[in-house]
């Protein structure tokens, strides 16, 4: 999977690219692994003035984009589309927008694709009792149904893996893919989150690397993204040696050992969704 003298991506995104949250910190469906912990590290927006606020402070620093996320409604969905005109403004300024929108039907995947939405981040799970327990949804068809409603208007979806929640969910996530398709994904590792039943429970590296073989041996490339434990320190490392070409927030020491053993490493300011390009 190649070696020395190939070059390896670090997206990070920063003041850049910053991560919203329409909803502010509310979250209706308090999964059992973030219980909204995770909207607190977000720049709050709700409705589309503050977002079109947020936008000409990215515009004026040189920023890229940012991703529109937040919590969500009890059927799992991102309340993104009321802020469809706002985004249509950010795209047409030349903002990049990747949007997290949860589980969406057709319409709302058709209104946010025509507003500008570029990629769309898709947490992606098939163990029905994990989607039921930790997410607080039913069935695995969800999930398939959201990737339709992306692509039937003309959206480009982003599948996002967690580690840490077993093989099984990893390899039906997976053969989802396959079966729609996509050949590459983001893999996450399930972090410990304080005040939540999984405050003392993460992916180990093991869980990563496992993930990793199952995605590989399915023939699905993988990034490296941004939601994992950065105590893992020689993860990153472990990844490349993989195969591995992409990393979210890679850390100044994979940088320099990479550098160090041949590797070139190119930066970027965006989300690790939009690649290189």
């Amino acid at each position: 999977m190649g070696g020395p003298g190939d070059a390896v991506a670090d997206f990070s995104p920063g003041k850049s690219f910053p991560a919203v949250s329409v909803t502010g910190q509310k979250c209706g469906l308090m999964c059992a692994h973030c219980m909204g912990r995770h909207l607190c590290g977000m720049t709050p927006s709700e409705d589309p003035s503050a977002l079109l606020g947020i936008a000409e402070e990215v515009i004026g620093t040189g920023g890229e984009g940012m991703l529109l996320s937040g919590g969500s409604g009890n059927e799992g969905r991102v309340p993104l589309a009321p802020f469809a005109s706002a985004i249509r403004r950010m795209a047409d300024s030349g903002l990049l927008i990747n949007a997290h929108p949860g589980i969406i039907g057709p319409e709302d995947a058709r209104i946010l694709v025509s507003s500008g939405v570029s990629r769309f981040s898709v947490d992606v799970h098939q163990d029905p009792e994990v989607i039921g327990q930790v997410f607080n949804l039913q069935g695995p068809q969800a999930y398939e149904s959201t990737i339709d409603a992306i692509l039937g208007a003309g959206g480009i979806p982003v599948p996002h893996l967690t580690a840490g929640f077993g093989c099984t969910d990893i390899v039906g996530s997976a053969e989802l893919l396959v079966k729609k398709g996509i050949r590459q994904a983001v893999l996450l590792a399930l972090v410990p989150t304080k005040g939540t039943v999984f405050e003392k429970r993460g992916a180990s590296e093991r869980d990563v690397i496992e993930a990793l073989e199952i995605l590989y041996d399915m023939g699905i490339s993988a990034t490296l993204g941004c939601m994992r434990d950065r105590g893992m320190r020689g993860l990153e490392m472990k990844c490349v040696e993989m195969g591995v070409r992409s990393i979210a927030n890679m850390s100044r020491d994979t940088k320099e050992r990479l550098v160090s053993e041949g590797f070139s490493v190119k930066s970027f300011r965006r989300c690790c969704c939009f690649g290189s390009e």
